[in-house]
């Protein structure tokens, strides 16, 4: 059966009142394209790339006033969201902050989040300085559009999230992303994706912030045989991607890869 995932391609302001009014246009907008989830991208509670002091000062828990009010929406409008948050990190004494993704269900239910496990320290960027790494990876979440997996922007340079994921039975992989602009980050960016879908035989998404300058947009879909679903430009706008989880099913019996894994040798 086939869904719709809609990729809020957006960026994000230092003001998470207003993010909340730009989440619900966006959401609005894809509940009226029927789709069944939402997607936000990373950072998207809070912006980290002008001051990294705000950016963890204005950190918030999973309980907090942000999640609560992305959770309304989604009861309100009868549709799955996965967003980009600075969670706080009380332990790290408010030295550092976590970069977590939330994903809630149409009722407005926690289903899941996952703390980023790769911190973005390369192209002179140094998200270690203000970011706490994760120590566990997303356990795929049943969902009524397939079998979920999640990672976060730099976790797409790991292929072992996506396999470990698919290993256990997921059937689309989402990226919600800041992607840095950079010399052939775009190329480099797709091209993961692409690979990440075919290689795991999976559908996957990687859903990008654009601000001018520092993120790229350029959301991007691709199915488990290699097909784009969706692609985005430099701009703010809303993508809707067509998936369909019987996809993954046909393309692990045509080339049934993850069968055929050498275990004894890596």
């Amino acid at each position: 059966m086939s869904h719709i995932i809609a990729l809020a391609q957006c960026g994000s302001l230092p003001d998470t009142a207003q993010n909340l009014k730009t989440a619900e246009c966006y959401v609005r907008q894809a509940a009226d394209a029927r789709a069944a989830l939402i997607v936000f991208p990373e950072y998207f509670m809070y912006p980290c790339h002008k001051n990294s002091e705000l950016y963890v000062g204005h950190a918030q828990s999973i309980d907090g006033p942000f999640v609560s009010a992305m959770k309304e929406l989604a009861a309100k409008y009868g549709i799955w969201i996965l967003f980009g948050m600075n969670e706080a990190a009380p332990l790290l004494k408010a030295k550092k902050c976590f970069n977590t993704l939330v994903l809630l269900d149409n009722r407005g239910i926690l289903r899941g989040t996952y703390q980023k496990t790769h911190l973005f320290d390369a192209f002179d960027w140094r998200e270690s300085d203000h970011t706490a790494a994760g120590n566990a990876l997303f356990t795929p979440v049943s969902t009524p559009f397939g079998r979920l997996g999640l990672g976060t922007c730099y976790d797409l340079r790991f292929p072992e999230l996506a396999r470990s994921a698919a290993l256990r039975g997921a059937e689309i992989f989402i990226y919600p992303s800041a992607w840095v602009q950079g010399h052939m980050k775009a190329v480099q960016w797709k091209t993961l994706l692409a690979a990440r879908a075919v290689e795991n035989g999976m559908t996957v998404i990687g859903c990008s912030q654009y601000a001018e300058d520092i993120f790229i947009g350029q959301s991007f879909a691709c199915d488990p045989f290699g097909r784009v679903l969706a692609k985005g430009d430099e701009t703010s706008h809303m993508i809707l991607v067509p998936v369909n989880p019987d996809d993954s099913v046909k393309a692990r019996h045509l080339v049934p890869a993850l069968e055929h894994m050498r275990k004894d040798l890596y």
